[in-house]
Parts: C-alpha cells; sequence; structure tokens
C-alpha cells in the first residue's frame, strides 16, 4: 500500500510490541522500520526498467526477508542506544510483526508481492484493499496519535490498540464486501449469457463500497462495476476491452513486453495505437473515467506503457502517465458511481 499506511501500521505495531521497554520512543522505530521494506527503489538508479519491475516488491517483501531480514534487525536494534533495552525475544518478535503486517496488507492489493522471491516471481495479491484507502489508514493514525498525546500509558496502549483492531475490522469487512460483490458479478456475467475463462474482483479506488471486475474472454475481457448502494433489479453493465494483440505483433518477443507480460499476469490489452505505436494497459489497476458514458478504451488507464513497434525487440519499457484535466471531475463521478448512480461505469 501507499507510504504513509505503511508507516502508520509499522508505528502500530512497533508501540503495540515495544511501549513497556521503549515508552513513545516504539512509534518512531516501528514507523522507520515499517517503511524499511519498501526502500528497495533506492536501487533502482542502479537497474533498467524492466529490472525495477522486476525488482521492486521482491526480495525486500519474500518470506526470506521476513524471517532472515527480522533476524539480522533485531540484532541491530539491541546494539543501538535508544533500543538497547530490547530483550533479543522482545526485538525478533517486534521487527517479525512490522515486516509480517507490513507484506500482509501489500498482498491484499492489486499490484502483487513476490513472497518467494527470488526463488519465484510470482506476484501474490487477493485484491481486497486499494493501494490507498483512507479507512484503513486513519484508524492507525488515529491510535498513534492518541499513543503520542495521551497522558496515561494505559490509554495510549489502548488508543493504539483500538486503532489496530478499528483497521483489521475493516480487512475483515474487505474480505467479505469482496465475496458478495464476486458472486454478484458472477451471476451477472452467467445471467448475460457471457462466456469467461477467468476472473478477477479488486477494490474500487479508495474504498471497498465499489468493486470492479475484470473477466477474460477468448479474444478481450468484460469489465463491470457493482456497488453495495446499485439497485437490486439493476443489471451488471459489463464493457468489453479487445485484447488486440496482432497489434503487438512487432514487440510480442522483446524483454521489455515480457515483463510487462509478467508482471500484469495476463490481464493486459492494446488500448491505444498510433503510427508506429502501441499502448498496453494493465487492467487489474482500475480505468479512469474522465467523462460520462466513455467506452473503457478511452479512458485514462494508471498503469500502461507505450511500445515503439518500429524498434522491435528493442522497443524501451516507456511507462505513460494517464491523461486528467484534475481529479476533481474524475472524483465526482466515482462518488457517484459509488452511491449506485450509473454515469457509464
Amino acid at each position: 500500500m501507499d507510504s504513509v499506511t505503511q508507516a502508520a501500521l509499522g508505528a502500530a505495531v512497533g508501540y503495540a510490541c515495544w511501549s513497556k521497554p521503549l515508552g513513545r520512543w516504539a512509534l518512531p522505530v516501528g514507523l522507520a522500520l515499517g517503511t524499511l521494506p519498501d526502500l528497495d527503489i533506492v536501487v533502482y538508479p542502479l537497474l533498467d526498467e524492466v529490472q525495477q519491475l522486476y525488482w521492486h516488491r521482491g526480495e525486500s517483501h519474500s518470506v526470506w526477508f521476513l524471517i532472515f531480514g527480522s533476524l539480522i534487525t533485531a540484532g541491530l536494534l539491541r546494539r543501538l542506544p535508544v533500543t538497547r533495552e530490547l530483550s533479543g525475544r522482545q526485538a525478533w518478535w517486534g521487527v517479525f510483526g512490522i515486516y509480517l503486517t507490513h507484506g500482509l496488507i501489500d498482498v491484499f492489493t492489486v499490484y502483487g508481492t513476490q513472497l518467494l522471491a527470488p526463488f519465484s516471481r510470482h506476484g501474490f495479491g487477493t485484491n481486497n484493499l486499494f493501494i490507498i484507502d483512507p479507512l484503513f489508514t486513519v484508524p492507525l493514525l488515529l491510535g498513534s496519535l492518541g499513543a503520542v498525546l495521551l497522558r496515561w500509558e494505559r490509554h495510549r496502549v489502548r488508543a493504539n490498540a483500538m486503532g489496530l483492531a478499528l483497521a483489521t475490522a475493516y480487512v475483515g469487512w474487505s474480505f467479505f464486501a469482496q465475496a458478495t460483490a464476486d458472486r454478484a458479478f458472477v451471476r451477472g456475467l452467467q445471467d448475460q449469457g457471457i462466456a469467461v475463462e477467468r476472473g478477477l474482483t479488486s477494490a474500487g479506488a479508495f474504498n471497498t463500497l465499489l468493486w470492479r471486475h475484470v473477466a477474460e474472454a477468448e479474444d478481450g475481457f468484460w469489465i463491470g462495476y457493482w456497488s453495495w448502494f446499485d439497485a437490486a433489479d439493476t443489471p451488471i453493465a459489463f464493457s468489453f476491452v479487445p485484447r488486440r494483440a496482432s497489434a503487438v505483433e512487432a514487440v510480442a518477443g522483446a524483454r521489455t513486453f515480457a515483463v510487462v507480460d509478467w508482471f500484469s499476469q495476463g490481464w493486459w490489452a492494446v488500448v491505444k495505437t498510433a503510427p508506429g505505436k502501441a499502448t498496453v494497459a494493465d487492467l487489474r489497476f482500475g480505468d479512469i473515467p474522465t467523462a460520462l458514458y466513455q467506452l473503457p478504451q478511452d479512458r485514462a488507464w494508471p498503469f500502461a506503457w507505450e511500445f515503439d513497434l518500429t524498434a522491435g525487440d528493442d522497443t524501451p519499457l516507456v511507462q505513460t502517465a494517464p491523461q486528467l484535466d484534475g481529479f476533481g471531475p474524475t472524483l465526482g463521478l466515482l462518488w457517484q458511481r459509488i452511491r449506485g448512480i450509473h454515469t457509464g461505469w
């Protein structure tokens, strides 16, 4: 998830584990350790674009880092002036808890986490949370704030524990909401006679009330949205996005295209073409509507790459940013759709 959430979670878990031996110092120590696995990006200047895509959420998020990284970090903590009061057991369990929860909430997103790197590059993801979700992050921040401001230790511990409990309960709700949405999507596809090979249900942007489904068919993908506030008798509107694999045949053997195919786990489609160029989008990350009743191909795509078809196997990996005039109109459309008002989604 986003860096603010990871820092807030690290601080909360650190205080829950170390409030007695470290007091309030447990918060900044936990915050730093909660951010540490994401600092894998510091080696980006040494890597090309393909290597960066393989590297992020790789080794520093694997189960091997969880085990051995916890041992190394715990040993280092016991040598620092601020944390030397920790016993070996306290240091290891605290670090282990921080690294474990960091990896878990990354697994909850659609990005995918390489839990077995470097022995396997498969990205594990359950898709039940968006990468930024205020309803998960705010309880953690409020709990940590209480641990900073409240006078009595028992009140500080209670406030922090309450923040963790609310965030955990929200994760539980997200799994329930996802399962409910998934059943609605499966019924909707069956009712409309749409045959698919596989499907993926993920949380909508910034919330767990609106859900998105991508279903792979023989020559493309069906995309639909479902909200908890949709009327029971309203059928889900599925839009078709053709894969258009023939449009990128010229670069199909390129190393840069292979990493996109790997990263997207095959959930890609060509959403835009121009003379000598093709834009490939990872459909898992959502499509951003910028106007009413847009076709999915015309929306902005958060994760997309433009390939130079004239370069063949030497085509570079160029990520494109979504073109938005501002977030105001898009957030307005999102809010309407959450409320069950269909605006072309």
